[in-house]
This record gives C-alpha cells, sequence and structure tokens, in this order.
C-alpha cells in the first residue's frame, strides 16, 4: 500500500502509508542487524580492530590490570573513555569480548536507526523515512562500522539518538517542561559522545543551543540550555577527575596539540603524511618540555600569522574529510575499513592494468565526481528541508551542525576522511533528502 503526499511545491511525492511504513522501519534495520552477528560469527575473534584499536586494547589491558585509576599514557595520551565503556565486556569474558562488544554497539546501531527514522516517519519529512533507514542501514562503512573495535559508529548512533530526541520533542506542542526532560536525554547522548570522543563537547554546545532556540522562549532558555549542558559535561568530567587522580592533569587527553601539529607547517599539505619540518613550538617554562596546550596556543598563533598558508591547508583538509574510502584521492587513517575486504575497487587494484585505471586519470575523475557529488547532495538536500514548511527548516539546521563542526574541527587538526563517520547518519539523512529532490524534479520534468 502506497499514497501520495502533495508538498509544498505541487510536487507528488510516493511514500509507503502507515502501518506498512513502520513495519519497514523495525524490518529494515532488523535485517542489517541479522546480517552484521552473522558476519561476527564467521570474523575470526568476532570483530576487526579499528583505526586505533590496539591502543583502546592496551587501555582495557590497563584498566584490567591496575583499576579505574591506572596511570598507562595510553588512557591520558588518547582519551580512555572508550576503553572505559568496553573494559566491562573484557572482565566479563577475554575469550568473548569481542563478540559481546560488537552485539551491543550492533545492536545500538540499528535501535537508533530505528528511533531516528521512526521520529521522522511522525512528521511532515515522512516521506524521507523509508530511504534513510535503507541508507543507513546498509551504508557498509557505518554499518559494518559495529564490528570494529573503535568509537567511530557508536558515536554516530549517539547523534542519531540525539537528533531524534530532538525531532520528537519539536514535533509536538513544546513546553518548559518537555523541553528540559527532552535536552536531558539529548544531553545524556551528547555526554556519551563526548566520552568517546572530547570533540563532540563543542557540536553539543552548538546542537543544544539551536535546540532550545526553537524550544524554549524567554528566561526559560537559560535554563533549558544550562541543564543540557550540565548533563552533557557529565561524562566528560568524569575522564578528567580519572586522570587527575591518575596522573594529577586535569584534562581529557593530551593529544590535541600533537594532531594539531601534524596539520600544520609550511610545507605539508595538513594530512596524517607530514611533508617538511614540524612548527618549532617552545616551552615557556624553564623544563624543556613542551606541555599540550602551549603546542595548542603556539599551533593557533602559527596559523594567524600564516593566513594564505592556513587558506591551503583548509583547502587541502577538506578534499580529504570528504575523500573517498579508497583509491587516488583517499586521505585518512581508514585502511581498516571493513568495507575494503569487499569494495570491487579494490579487487580491481590487485592487476597492473587495474591499478593504472584505478590510480590513473580516470581513477582521479571519477574519485573526485564522488567527492564532490557527496557534498553536492548533502547541500541540495540541506536546502531542499530548509525551505520547507513545519519542522523541515529545524531539521535542516540541526542535521548539517554536527557535520559542518565535524568538518570544521578538522580544518584545525588534520585532513582524515574517518573523522566524518561519526556524523555519517545525519550527512545520510541530508544526502537522501537531495537525492528525493532531485527524482521528484526529474520526474516532473519528464
Amino acid at each position: 500500500m502506497s499514497r501520495n503526499v502533495k508538498l509544498k511545491n505541487g510536487i507528488k511525492v510516493k511514500r509507503v502509508s502507515g502501518k506498512s511504513l513502520a513495519v519497514y522501519l523495525i524490518l529494515i534495520p532488523s535485517i542489517a542487524f541479522v546480517i552484521r552477528l552473522i558476519t561476527s560469527i564467521n570474523i575470526q575473534a568476532g570483530g576487526w580492530a579499528g583505526a586505533d584499536g590496539e591502543n583502546y586494547l592496551s587501555g582495557v589491558d590497563a584498566f584490567l590490570n591496575n583499576g579505574f585509576f591506572a596511570n598507562d599514557s595510553v588512557l591520558t595520551y588518547w582519551p580512555a573513555g572508550y576503553p572505559l565503556l568496553i573494559w566491562p565486556f573484557a572482565a566479563i569474558s577475554l575469550t568473548k569480548f569481542v563478540y559481546m562488544l560488537v552485539f551491543v554497539q550492533s545492536l545500538f546501531f540499528a535501535f537508533s536507526t530505528y528511533y531516528l527514522t521512526k521520529s521522522i516517519s511522525k512528521t511532515n519529512l515522512s516521506y524521507l523515512a523509508f530511504t534513510i533507514s535503507l541508507f543507513i542501514s546498509f551504508n557498509p562503512t557505518l554499518s559494518l562500522g559495529s564490528l570494529a573495535i573503535g568509537y567511530e559508529t557508536p558515536v554516530a548512533s549517539c547523534l542519531m539518538m540525539a537528533l531524534a530526541i530532538a525531532i520528537n520533542a519539536l514535533a509536538s506542542n513544546t513546553n518548559n517542561k518537555l523541553s528540559k526532560k527532552s535536552v536531558v536525554f539529548m544531553g545524556f547522548w551528547f555526554s556519551l559522545a563526548s566520552f568517546m570522543q572530547p570533540r563532540f563537547i563543542l557540536v553539543a554546545i552548538i546542537f543544544i543551543l539551536i535546540f532550545v532556540v526553537y524550544s524554549s522562549s524567554g528566561i526559560n532558555r537559560i535554563k533549558v540550555y544550562l541543564i543540557g549542558l550540565i548533563v552533557m559535561l557529565l561524562l566528560p568530567s568524569l575522564l578528567v577527575f580519572r586522570n587527575v587522580e591518575a596522573v594529577g592533569k586535569a584534562t581529557i587527553s593530551t593529544n590535541l596539540g600533537v594532531t594539531m601539529s601534524l596539520g600544520a607547517g609550511d610545507e605539508t599539505l595538513g594530512g596524517y603524511k607530514r611533508i617538511g619540518p614540524a612548527i618549532d613550538c617552545k616551552s615557556t617554562e624553564s623544563d624543556a618540555t613542551v606541555s599540550d596546550n602551549e603546542i595548542v596556543k603556539c599551533i593557533l598563533e602559527w596559523y594567524a600569522t600564516n593566513p594564505l598558508k592556513t587558506a591551503k591547508l583548509a583547502f587541502h583538509k577538506s578534499l580529504y574529510f570528504w575523500s573517498p574510502w579508497s583509491g587516488p584521492v583517499a586521505e585518512g587513517t581508514m585502511a581498516r575499513n571493513p568495507w575494503l575486504k569487499i569494495s570491487p575497487i579494490q579487487s580491481i587494484q590487485k592487476s597492473v592494468e587495474g591499478a593504472k585505471l584505478i590510480r590513473g586519470d580516470v581513477g582521479k575523475f571519477v574519485s573526485y565526481l564522488w567527492l564532490m557529488g557527496q557534498v553536492a547532495l548533502l547541500l541540495l538536500g540541506f536546502f531542499t528541508l530548509y525551505k520547507r514548511v513545519g519542522l523541515g527548516k529545524k531539521v535542516a539546521l540541526l542535521a548539517a551542525t554536527p557535520v559542518f563542526l565535524a568538518w570544521l574541527i578538522t580544518l584545525g587538526t588534520i585532513g582524515d576522511h574517518r573523522f566524518r563517520i561519526p556524523t555519517m547518519g545525519l550527512s545520510l539523512l541530508l544526502q537522501v533528502a537531495g537525492i528525493l529532490a532531485i527524482r521528484e524534479k526529474t520526474t516532473k520534468a519528464l
């Protein structure tokens, strides 16, 4: 059963009827979940190591051996949030550790996909729900990422949960009580995301602000906003407390300066593969060791005093951020992307002629076309939703905010296509809106 719905511009969109849609929104992520479980069973150890998998496993070992306040450098250099979350699985069973982890991560991803699309299905954007569910559930990199030891897909699930809560609240007759309740749950999911990857603290600050502006009024906005921020900071604050007790440093991690340093310099292009010498940052203290905060300050000063070089780096980092997962344009730390195990591009490159094709002009043309195409679809989807009546504008802004800020943070650190994975659930939402807009315009023209 299906029916036509007339949009604001007069175009008719064919969508699945209410009852059928509700079934599909459960069925699609459930099927994808079962496929991931079957895949997990057929993988040695039950899953794969992500880009930083060994570091997270070392962190788990440190917790197992020395407890919550373990002072191993791996727990202070990298954020200890993700190792803390997966520590209980290892404590239960070292042999079944990965199986339990990927089961929970995969189930969480399936539920967050369902919850987001269900929330959308109850609004005037319901025509998007079915396609969004398909695109998110069966996106190879994002979906199979739940079978890897890494924070990327779990953070993507947290962001989808936060957006779904915001949509539910904004679709209702929002009052002060509902706004406070919603922002508490929203703050929790952002707290969990920031616990695993601290850069999402900035994303949460802006996202919650946009939600509060639309859901509250007057002095109540300040109260609701502060509630959201307090809840969001709870888990990251736990990391700071842990590090103070463990190593005497009031910080979440100490790798920000090093990461920023990798992405800055006179000759480098802003990726992990540094070209030329690093910026010489010196300590202001008598101690010869340069602190992480001093490196951050030093790099920011370099950016401010080298605007042309900064603009050049920003261009290259943007290309890297949006680059394909493989091919001549790919740049980043996704060599362990599960998708590459079955990607036809990887298979073609195994032959000499195939490698020449992929690495040559044809491959570069296709890669840049893919890169520009996904950005174009995202922008088209954003503006399509932004112009719609009802929730369209609000959903467009809320979905685009994490995507835009993830890209912005990349400009200040390093260019890496892996950094866009946590926001892929939201970028796919916008890209689906763009694809359906093109389809409707094409249908109308024909």
